[in-house]
């Protein structure tokens, strides 16, 4: 592996590392504040889905800010011809690797791949944990 090649796979095992603590914070965050009781059971659930969602969006902006750091240094690698570099493009390639398996329309070529592939297991992993979540939330709320 090259230095380069070492250097984006650090940054995308760091990632990961930081989405497990930041999305287990996040899943707790949402069950101490969320509305309980019988009354308020709808508004719970909704809360729960509201909070995932937003929680979903924090994490792949944060791929977004990393992917545009690691792309502007040399050496790291490129996207497809026709990629542009404002924040929108930046967060539509993280969210659609994220939530997709990286089904997208762009290619990573070089070593900003690692980082790409990562952002994909990353996705599958947090998706899958929040859709457990919110079904363990649902069962409580239903409950009898």
């Amino acid at each position: 592996m090259t230095d380069a090649e070492l250097s984006v796979l650090a940054w995308g095992v760091g990632l990961l590392f930081a989405y497990g603590a930041i999305h287990l914070g996040g899943l707790e965050l949402i069950r101490k504040v969320r509305p309980n009781g019988k009354a308020h059971s709808s508004l719970g659930l909704l809360f729960t889905f509201w909070g995932l969602a937003l929680l979903h969006l924090f994490e792949i902006a944060l791929a977004a800010v990393l992917l545009a750091y690691l792309l502007a240094e040399p050496g790291y690698g490129t996207l497809t011809e026709g990629f542009g570099s404002s924040a929108a493009d930046y967060l539509y390639f993280a969210g659609v690797s994220f939530s997709t398996l990286g089904y997208t329309q762009l290619e990573a070529h070089g070593a900003i791949r690692l980082l790409v592939m990562l952002l994909s297991l990353s996705g599958f992993m947090l998706i899958t944990w929040s859709a457990s979540f919110i079904y363990t939330i649902w069962g409580e709320t239903f409950r009898d």
